[in-house]
């Protein structure tokens, strides 16, 4: 009898033992859980896939974005995410592009392609896209950043972009005005949009595929403030 006592005793503490595993399990299971922070607004071409540990599934219209998402874009795709307190970007073609959390500020890492961005910040909110070159701070506004081989270009459409430089430096880019960063992060003086346009609207050079779609010939140059 003593022992048949013993062993439920046995078995009891066992069994709450497993239940105190379990009920930790599950909350460290939920508090790594990552936070929805969006979704995927429209592909408008190609295909839009998110990396999901060693694999890139596709995504589609309407599914949730999470915070530190990784997603990439085809050489033919574009697609818009919006995120919530921030605002919406325009992921274009060739794009890989890992996404913070708006909580914790809202850092983001271009690593190539192209980004169109309309930021509308909510109170106390920031965000940043960072590349190999550079990282751009937003001040509630409306930019595109560009990554490839080439360096980094940073175009204002309206506000300010903050360009803080590997040695330390900052510069601003201001509405209507672009700049570039080299690949060795250097950047020089940020110049006016307008003839830039008119530059690339003659040569089309592939890079500027994107903005030339939207910034197309007869537009005014207060279209780009």
């Amino acid at each position: 009898m003593r022992l048949t006592i013993s062993f439920q005793r046995v078995f009891i503490l066992f069994l709450m033992f497993a239940l105190l595993l379990l009920t930790a399990s599950e909350q460290g299971r939920s508090s790594t859980s990552p936070s929805p922070i969006g979704t995927v607004k429209e592909i408008r071409s190609g295909m839009l896939e998110r990396q999901d540990k060693d694999l890139w599934k596709p995504m589609s219209v309407g599914m949730v974005i999470f915070a530190n998402d990784r997603v990439r874009t085809g050489s033919d795709s574009l697609a818009v995410l919006t995120i919530k307190d921030i605002g919406a970007i325009l992921v274009g073609p060739g794009t890989e592009y890992y996404l913070g959390d708006p909580a914790r500020g809202f850092k983001t890492l271009l690593k190539r392609g192209y980004l169109w961005i309309s930021a509308t910040l909510s109170p106390g909110r920031t965000m940043s896209v960072a590349t190999s070159n550079a990282v751009a701070g937003v001040r509630g506004t409306k930019f595109s950043v560009i990554q490839d081989a080439a360096g980094m270009d940073v175009c204002t459409c309206k506000g300010t972009v903050d360009v803080s430089l590997r040695d330390g430096k900052t510069m601003s880019v201001a509405g209507g005005m672009y700049g570039s960063i080299d690949a060795s992060g250097k950047m020089a003086q940020p110049e006016k949009g307008k003839p830039h346009l008119e530059k690339i609207w003659k040569e089309k050079p592939a890079r500027f595929a994107v903005c030339l779609n939207c910034h197309k010939k007869g537009k005014k140059i207060g279209d780009l403030r």
